[in-house]
């Protein structure tokens, strides 16, 4: 079954802004949106009618096989022809489960952080041997109605990402986990690699401070160790990632320094990927009005100013996902976007993407 929403059919100039880079250019970037197409879900057996509930990781094995990490309070793995999650539902189901709440064990769950669920967030090939590392938002919860405390930590897999081990925290709230219930910590992101500086840089939703009230903006923070371990984390200050990002012996971090540019429409759940096409890094996320914006940047540190994108109160859409050919790495001229459409009061919502095109 599709449902469609027609929402143009016209190229729309919507977008022209800088770029930061080393050599100060401009690059004036357009887009156009086509229609909104609901995919065929039904065949999800796992947690059906909850996807997607953050990112959707992708990874190349071969010219004919791609990898999907579909990401709730249990991950699991899929395999497909193409990158484009309707082609992977049919797997979403117990015996692909990989991580998560219910793969609770001395290796991959560390109380008060991730026993109440990890949400991948980012998985990478670390070799050509099956060594991946799988980056997550962690879920501590206070009492059976879901209110959390939320973290980022990072797991390891030997087997092309069938096993996880050896769970760490890498970035933490300010604040530990508490006593009384409420959603607290930070999370809610995506990770990249940026290869030009060799680095990790993870996107997430941190509570910030502007003008004397704390909101949840998007924050980030970078580690230059190959695999991203506890420990060689560092927040974003502003000007430099010099912030602590974790001390495991008070399970805290650092103070969050909200991304310049992206703070002016506050959101989560951000999916980045590098666009061959434009030479540049783009970004989507949802507003807390539920609506998608999109960003630029050249270097993954200065982003332009959020442009909308889709959505609406009578139409609110949540966790994008933006997803190439190429997969959700790498963007190019053509791309989708993934979202949730149509969530209930319960929770239970359609999946549905967006093409987009830049120009």
């Amino acid at each position: 079954m599709k449902e469609r929403q027609q929402i143009t059919t016209v190229f729309l100039l919507i977008f022209s802004a800088i770029l930061f880079s080393a050599c100060e250019q401009d690059v004036a970037v357009n887009f156009q949106i086509g229609e909104i197409t609901v995919i065929d879900s039904s065949s999800i057996s796992a947690l059906k009618g909850y996807y997607p509930d953050g990112k959707l990781c992708t990874i190349q094995l071969s010219e004919d096989e791609w990898q999907m990490f579909w990401a709730e309070k249990n991950d699991y793995l899929t395999s497909a022809s193409t990158p484009w999650p309707e082609d992977h539902c049919s797997q979403v189901n117990s015996s692909n489960l990989v991580f998560g709440k219910d793969k609770l064990n001395a290796d991959t769950t560390i109380t008060n952080f991730n026993e109440n669920g990890s949400w991948f967030i980012g998985v990478f090939p670390l070799n050509d041997d099956g060594k991946y590392a799988g980056f997550f938002h962690a879920e501590s919860h206070y009492d059976n109605n879901g209110t959390a405390h939320k973290s980022i930590g990072v797991a390891y897999s030997d087997d092309y990402g069938r096993s996880w081990n050896n769970v760490q925290p890498v970035i933490l709230s300010e604040q530990a986990k508490g006593q009384t219930p409420a959603w607290t910590g930070i999370g809610d992101g995506c990770v990249i690699r940026d290869r030009t500086n060799s680095r990790w840089i993870c996107y997430y939703q941190g509570k910030t401070n502007v003008n004397g009230s704390v909101n949840n903006r998007l924050c980030m923070a970078s580690s230059s160790d190959p695999e991203g371990k506890s420990g060689t984390w560092r927040k974003w200050d502003g000007t430099n990632f010099s912030i602590s990002a974790c001390n495991t012996e008070t399970m805290t971090g650092g103070t969050e320094c909200a991304i310049s540019n992206l703070s002016k429409v506050a959101g989560a759940n951000p999916s980045v990927s590098w666009n061959e096409y434009l030479q540049s890094y783009v970004m989507v996320y949802a507003s807390w009005s539920h609506e998608i914006y999109i960003s630029f940047s050249n270097d993954a540190i200065n982003w332009t100013i959020p442009v909308y994108v889709i959505g609406s109160s009578a139409n609110p859409l949540w966790y994008p996902n933006l997803i190439s050919e190429k997969g959700d790495t790498v963007s190019l001229k053509c791309n989708r976007i993934y979202f949730s459409y149509q969530q209930n009061e319960n929770g239970i919502r359609k999946i549905a993407y967006v093409p987009i095109e830049f120009f």
